[in-house]
């Protein structure tokens, strides 16, 4: 009995060691279990995606919905309907719209083994087509830069063809390193996006399969995590010569750089784990397409109310006095009104002011702005950059772009208390169109430009002299301007207002900014500034710069007369006579006939005008007439000419109808 208890009792323990090692055991196999599943789970954390038909051609496509919420083609795409190969073996097509509209190309070189100017087309049917930038986006020859993101372009319906913000989304989203991918320049980013998201198939391409979709020569391993599925399907670039087949993938976004030239795209190479953007491919490249499923934009631009969008380097500070103390100016922006409600932030990048500038936005919920910039001098010739983003939760899924702003502090003058002497030359900038002028103080203590106005911004270019020809009172080329002709010429250049200034017509010139209503002035208002006796100057700037103003003919004459040294008869000589002795001389420039401004004096240029009754370009290269804001009648206005052979400066009573030079001065 105790012999088979001890024996009892040994089976017992060997039973329990038995049970505690199976335990063990299965705790390992369990922790392995859990950390496999993790790892699994983790790695292929992707919603499943169904496959896609296309209803245009039947191709189906893999697809898969990334981190960032959106579903994208796992393939490239492959739609051929309708469009035309015909250019596969021509690599001279130009490279414009017009050449390369409703064209594709299937990779050539690499696993084909053919030259680099030729194609099989049965490798779209392996690694996808193609596309220049214009098919890619259906065809749209002249649009603005970043206007077509979230077009449907090639995509199928439903789908668009993705913007370079949702790439940049999108692997900022898979990014296991430096989330830099949003960056706007032209450069590798990120650390390991581009390794996670490359097929892992590899090879050579010497093997039998002619089209495996290999990756070769590259040390790096492709994780392919996602199933996104990334081919080395090269390109076909601009010059007609394929490269990169099995070496690069190179995708489009719909963001254009230069209009009618460069567009953004992103490049994914066999040696590298990041992923490259440049921001100047050319449109004339062909790149592969990958679709990204919805109808959304993500893309828009962000206007500056009374800023042009051409002037980057804008001037902020553009008042008279010295610039002490702390100065807050507040400026409006819009973005578009019919998506929803939008969220602002605005954040300081950079700064060479003494301090950092502080920055405030308001807005949320509207689809306009307020940006408040307040900066402590000195902020003479100082810059700041600044942040502006503007969200809309409807845009792609709550996406955002972002806009960077450079603003140049550019004071019109450092101090007009009476410290500059007479002849003193500084600049003034017109905040409307950032055009900067030279300016002089003049003997009558006022600060006069020394170049003709040319202001365009909402004007009408008109490049043909009869253009309102027969102006009358009801049509008074408000909103229009010249640039000067040749003598006896019928039409002009725009490129000519760049030497000499533009025309306008006296109605234009007595308008708010050109464009502004105007009425005729009464008859206490006919004669006001001419000659002396009547008020110095008449109401309103008229086409001049915020600031500044249309000088009388009061004005004109109180000028002519302080520069003048012999007979100062400017305010009182007759229409059609010569005034003065010596300051017709003094105020032209050397280069008066040739249009070459000198760097001191008032610098006049003979300009020349557009003649309303003879409908032609007159005395350019001869004759400087400048308009006064002090009309005769409801045909005439007062004048000032200049002439290479005259020592005096005429006075006339000239056509209102015909376009003559601007000089505006301060008020």
């Amino acid at each position: 009995h105790n012999m088979k208890t001890q024996l009892l009792r040994g089976r017992n323990a060997k039973m329990q060691e038995c049970r505690s090692a199976r335990a063990q055991k299965c705790i390992k196999m369990t922790v392995f279990c859990v950390f496999a599943l993790l790892h699994f789970c983790i790695t292929f954390a992707q919603t499943p995606a169904p496959d896609f038909t296309d209803p245009r051609d039947g191709e189906t496509y893999k697809t898969v919905i990334m981190p960032d919420g959106k579903r994208w083609m796992a393939e490239n795409l492959r739609y051929r309907k309708g469009l035309d190969n015909s250019v596969f073996s021509n690599n001279t097509t130009a490279n414009t719209f017009a050449a390369l509209k409703n064209t594709y190309f299937c990779p050539g070189s690499g696993p084909l083994n053919v030259s680099a100017n030729q194609a099989d087309p049965l490798a779209c049917d392996y690694w996808g087509c193609l596309y220049p930038w214009w098919t890619a986006n259906v065809n749209i020859a002249n649009t603005g830069v970043n206007s077509l993101s979230g077009q449907q372009g090639i995509c199928p319906p439903n789908w668009h063809l993705p913007s370079d913000n949702e790439w940049a989304v999108m692997l900022n989203s898979v990014e296991t390193g430096t989330k830099n991918h949003n960056t706007m320049g032209t450069a590798n980013y990120g650390t390991r996006a581009g390794a996670l998201l490359k097929d892992t198939a590899r090879g050579s391409f010497n093997d039998d399969q002619a089209y495996k979709k290999y990756w070769t020569g590259s040390a790096i391993p492709n994780d392919n995590i996602y199933g996104f599925s990334v081919l080395a399907a090269g390109m076909r670039t601009s010059a007609g010569a394929f490269s990169g087949n099995g070496t690069q993938a190179l995708f489009w976004t719909s963001n254009v750089t230069t209009l009618n030239a460069t567009a953004v795209s992103r490049r994914f190479d066999n040696t590298l784990s990041t992923v490259y953007r440049n921001s100047v491919q050319s449109l004339g490249d062909a790149l592969a397409v990958r679709c990204v499923e919805g109808v959304c934009k993500d893309s828009f631009p962000i206007v500056f109310a009374a800023i042009p969008a051409s002037c980057e380097n804008i001037p902020i500070w553009n008042e008279i006095g010295v610039l002490t103390g702390t100065k807050t100016r507040t400026y409006n922006l819009s973005v578009p009104a019919s998506i929803g409600n939008w969220t602002y932030a605005v954040s300081v990048k950079s700064y060479t002011t003494s301090s950092a500038p502080t920055v405030s936005i308001s807005g949320n919920g509207t689809a306009s702005a307020s940006v408040k910039f307040t900066i402590t001098s000195p902020i003479v010739d100082k810059t700041f950059t600044i942040l502006i983003t503007a969200t809309n939760p409807i845009y792609c899924g709550q996406l955002s772009e972002t806009h960077v702003f450079t603003l140049k502090e550019v004071p019109v003058l450092t101090t007009i208390a009476g410290n500059e002497a007479v002849g003193a030359i500084k600049t003034m900038t017109d905040v409307r169109d950032c055009k900067v002028y030279s300016i002089i103080k003049m003997a009558d203590g006022k600060w006069w430009m020394r170049e003709n106005l040319n202001y365009q911004a909402g004007l009408t270019f008109r490049s043909t002299v009869d253009y309102f020809a027969t102006m009358t009172n009801g049509t008074p080329g408000i909103g229009n301007f010249w640039c000067p002709g040749a003598d006896l010429a019928t039409s002009s250049t725009l490129s000519m207002c760049d030497t000499w200034g533009a025309l306008y017509t006296w109605e234009c010139v007595m308008s708010k900014d050109g464009v502004g209503s105007w009425s005729e002035p009464s008859a206490s208002q006919m004669y006001a500034g001419s000659g002396s006796g009547n008020p110095a100057s008449v109401s309103g700037r008229g086409i001049c710069p915020p600031g500044w103003h249309v000088p009388s003919d009061r004005e004109w004459g109180d000028m002519l007369n302080a520069v003048e040294t012999g007979t100062k008869n400017h305010n009182t000589v007759l229409s059609g006579t010569w005034a003065g002795t010596n300051a017709g001389t003094t105020l032209k420039s050397s280069g008066f006939t040739t249009g070459t401004k000198q760097t001191t004096g008032f610098s006049v240029i003979a300009s020349g005008c557009r003649s309303a009754s003879l409908t032609i370009f007159s005395n350019r290269n001869v004759v400087a007439y400048f308009c006064s804001a002090s009309s005769v009648s409801a045909s005439n206005a007062w004048r000032r000419q200049f002439q290479p052979e005259q020592s005096g400066v005429y006075r006339l009573s000239g056509n209102r109808a015909s376009g003559f030079s601007v000089r505006c001065t301060q008020d």
